[in-house]
């Protein structure tokens, strides 16, 4: 015998129901690049045995957040710092890294939280930042770079390319036309069309790079973090293929010509004024 159209309907709109608390759990924790957090969500109940309502739910925060500085560290132990490697691998080769990672993820605050009554739960929502402070994740991602020397952004190719003067405030380019889609990465290149690479973390100062990160990933060349990052004169130029697990963009020569030869006069790369274009 088949199930009545209302069944069918309150069987439906349940799972509904389900499926939408589990897409909203999901976002809660993870990575979230546009907005530079890192993003963990814990849940922590009290002791049975406790003897009254307070100290239960002061037991209960304390297990929620312990849950959540779980959640923290093994979202940051996937977040890939360049094409080919992730932080994981960066603490297993580095304890200093490990190390401050430990103590960043200490030292992370509830950004929410609150006590269930009903359930006798606490839940707690930790986020920490990929860049901004001594308390951001690239204050670790980037201790292997930190002796590194400083390596000055290379001349164009083409030496008779004039330098630009436009006056421009960024550089956005656009890696949505390749057909793929963009990986993020914390420390990500950006090449020429003959492999040579005109923009990394070599060329930037140390100190920058923890407090501004190298680049940002936007929907499209005129969103809020398009001007935000890249000024309202940007340099707008198409990446032409997307290499290193599709992580860092490509653009011609040419076009690498005029961003280096713009950079001279304008210095938007030294200030990472840079965008991808998802």
């Amino acid at each position: 015998m088949g199930l009545s159209r209302k069944v069918l309907a309150c069987l439906t709109a349940l799972l509904m129901m389900i499926l939408s608390s589990a897409v909203a759990l999901a976002a809660e924790s993870g990575v979230d690049w546009e907005r530079g957090v890192i993003r963990a969500k814990g849940i922590g109940a009290g002791k049975s045995t406790a003897k009254n309502k307070g100290l239960k739910r002061a037991q209960a925060r304390r297990a929620a957040m312990m849950d959540a500085q779980r959640g923290l560290a093994e979202a940051v132990q996937g977040v890939r710092v360049t094409s080919n490697s992730v932080m994981r691998d960066l603490e297993l080769a580095d304890d200093r890294v490990a190390t401050q990672v430990d103590a960043i993820i200490k030292n992370m605050t509830e950004v929410d939280g609150h006590y269930i009554e009903s359930d006798e739960l606490y839940e707690i929502i930790l986020e920490m930042p990929l860049f901004g402070s001594t308390d951001a994740l690239s204050s670790a991602a980037f201790i292997p770079f930190k002796d590194e020397p400083k390596i000055s952004f290379p001349q164009p190719v083409n030496a008779s390319q004039p330098t630009a003067n436009k006056n421009y405030t960024g550089l956005i380019i656009v890696c949505s036309n390749t057909g793929k889609q963009i990986n993020h990465v914390m420390s990500p290149v950006i090449k020429n069309g003959n492999g040579q690479e005109i923009y990394g973390h070599k060329n930037l100062d140390y100190d920058k790079i923890i407090v501004q990160g190298m680049a940002s990933y936007a929907n499209s060349t005129n969103d809020q973090i398009s001007q935000s990052r890249a000024g309202n004169n940007p340099l707008i130029v198409k990446a032409i293929r997307l290499d290193d697990l599709d992580a860092n963009p490509v653009v011609s020569v040419e076009d690498a010509d005029k961003i280096l030869a713009a950079n001279q006069h304008d210095g938007f790369l030294d200030k990472c004024a840079v965008v991808f274009v998802k």
